[in-house]
């Protein structure tokens, strides 16, 4: 079946090239020449045309110059049957919809033969917008005009009184009839021209396009000869460079050959099958399909149904399988293959496929996946820790709210013993409300939901605000603060609230973790594009392998351990600072002091 087919479509490569060639020979000659008998049917309809103007104006003529009633007027529409009716056809094939019944008729009126009336039509429907008869159609279009003003001039004309009447009107007439006549004259000499240069082009592209077809017609034969012999060469090279092709490929993706023999149940291995399966990939061998299961993996043993499908209904072959090496090792395979030669006795009857080593592809497969759960778990613990925060808020502004209604009452006044607890739940619980809005802010940042909204902002404003928020932790800790910061520093690309954030947690860590009575020193510094906030403390200072432990959530250094704080507030800072588009640096030694830096984008 397919040999027939190959064989038809050598045929029709053979024949439809030179079937093209004859029938586009003859549709240029025939439209060619239909073309030229459109054009000369419209030449002699130009002298028709011409006949019944000149005989019209001399009538008119006549009439204005004969002095007796011998000069009667006939009827214009009569002498003018010959071009209403040309104009007539022209209109019908003008419209949107051309009425090709109405254009016959028009150009019949016109004195035109009805052999030539189908030229004429297809000239100017197919043509009439060309170059080639643009300015014969133009000159025509005029014509029709000066025929219009012929008819209104010649019924003034005609109203006039036979005999002398009034010389100077007559006169006046008289001058305008052979004004006319000059500009009918000058349309039909140009109609005339622009045809005959029409034609002479037309016969100069027909010549040109039957001679260069009859070239190519004679060059594509003996091209195609020459090709026919090339092509059965190089069809047999294409063969064997294919034949290399494919086994370059097949050694390179390490893909296997085999060939299913359904007479005797048998496999025909390459060696890269061979070698797959972990057989000797030397020794040529055909292999029974019984000893190939028996190297499958246990639980995928179970592949009769596909195998006998494949077999019996030529159904493709895709199989996805393990194998048992001979060191225990477990390998992934595919099979792919399908049934060739459907018509041949079922004792020649053959399944052609490959096999592929899919193990790498499927680990990587279970590394994503692992990853993609490992993604979900951590958007479900994010979402859990947010959840966990809001529903802690309730309960602990409860607590905190009747704590500070105790501690102020003056109505039920606290002993000195009952007020130092209430101090205690206060402060344990204004502990435990920073931990919670530093864990929201950590977990809408992980989110992705963090409201930002960087502006251009004056950041002494916000130093300003952020120091009056921790004095009561700067007089607890003695600490003295040295503004070394110009008055009016650039402003910064940041949020105004989140930047008062940052710098609370810098001071209150500054004056948390200085000496008592030691420096809090805020230090500034600008770059083209940037500003550098460096806040400075005296304190013990943090050691070099403690510094990347720093930005950890819940990480307290040994030597803070002792001092209150959640482990927080500096992944707080970090998180700010880096969705505002800038950085944190710090730097510190040991019984000196450390230095937190914020770098933040100028306004």
């Amino acid at each position: 079946m397919q040999t027939r087919r190959s064989e038809r479509t050598i045929y029709l490569r053979v024949l439809a090239p030179l079937l093209l060639a004859v029938v586009t020979l003859v549709a240029v000659s025939v439209g060619g020449f239909r073309v030229l008998t459109g054009a000369r049917a419209s030449v002699g309809g130009e002298s028709l045309w011409s006949k019944a103007t000149s005989q019209t104006v001399a009538r008119l003529r006549s009439r204005l110059t004969v002095s007796t009633d011998a000069a009667e007027c006939m009827p214009l529409a009569t002498l003018l049957a010959i071009p209403l009716g040309n104009r007539a056809a022209r209109f019908a094939l003008e419209r949107p919809d051309p009425d090709l019944a109405a254009a016959r008729a028009g150009f019949i009126r016109g004195g035109n033969s009805p052999d030539d009336i189908d030229a004429m039509i297809m000239l100017f429907r197919y043509f009439g917008d060309s170059a080639l008869m643009r300015d014969a159609v133009a000159a025509w279009r005029r014509g029709d005009e000066l025929i219009d003003a012929l008819r209104e001039l010649g019924d003034r004309i005609c109203a006039l009184p036979p005999g002398a009447g009034d010389a100077a009107a007559r006169a006046a007439q008289l001058a305008a009839l052979d004004r006319l006549d000059a500009q009918l004259l000058l349309a039909e000499a140009r109609f005339s021209a622009s045809l005959g240069e029409s034609s002479r082009s037309v016969e100069q592209l027909l010549s040109s396009t039957i001679a260069l077809l009859a070239a190519l017609l004679f060059g594509a034969s003996g091209w195609y000869v020459v090709h026919s012999l090339r092509a059965q060469i190089a069809q047999r090279q294409a063969l064997s460079d294919a034949n290399d092709r494919w086994e370059l490929a097949a050694e390179a993706s390490g893909v296997g050959l085999f060939v299913w023999r359904l007479a005797d149940d048998t496999f025909e291995l390459d060696a890269r099958a061979r070698g797959l399966y972990g057989l000797d990939a030397s020794v040529p061998q055909v292999v029974a399909r019984t000893r190939l299961a028996a190297l499958m993996h246990p639980d995928d043993r179970g592949i009769a149904v596909p195998l006998a499908r494949s077999a019996s209904e030529g159904v493709p072959l895709n199989l996805r399988y393990r194998i048992v090496l001979p060191g225990g090792s477990i390998r992934h395979m595919v099979a792919n293959g399908l049934l060739r030669d459907h018509n041949v006795p079922n004792a020649e009857r053959r399944i052609f496929g490959v096999l592929r080593d899919v193990t790498s592809e499927t680990d990587a497969t279970r590394l994503l996946h692992e990853r993609d759960t490992a993604e979900r778990v951590a958007r479900a613990r994010t979402e859990f820790m947010s959840r966990l925060s809001h529903e802690l808020r309730t309960p602990l502004n409860a607590v905190l709210g009747m704590a500070q209604v105790l501690d102020v009452d003056k109505a039920e006044p606290l002993g000195p013993r009952q007020r130092q607890r209430v101090q205690t739940i206060l402060q344990s619980g204004w502990h435990l409300l920073r931990l919670v809005d530093d864990v929201l802010d950590i977990t809408s940042a992980d989110a992705g939901v963090l409201s930002m909204r960087p502006v251009p902002t004056a950041p002494r404003e916000a130093l300003a605000i952020s120091l009056a928020l921790i004095e009561p932790e700067r007089a607890a800790a003695g600490a003295r603060i040295v503004d070394r910061w110009p008055a009016a520093p650039a402003a910064v690309l940041a949020d105004p609230q989140r930047l008062q954030q940052v710098f609370a947690n810098l001071l209150s860590n500054a004056c948390k973790y200085n000496r008592h009575g030691g420096r809090v020193t805020l230090e500034h510094r600008e770059t083209e594009r940037d500003v550098a906030m460096t806040i400075v403390d005296e304190g013990h200072g943090i050691a070099a392998d403690e510094i990347a432990e720093l930005f950890q959530p819940f990480k307290r250094l040994r030597s803070t351990s002792d001092l209150p704080g959640t482990g927080l507030g500096l992944v707080v800072v970090k998180l700010l600072v880096e969705q505002m588009g800038g950085r944190v640096e710090a730097h510190s030694e040991l019984e000196v002091g450390s230095r937190f830096t914020v770098w933040l984008p100028k306004a």
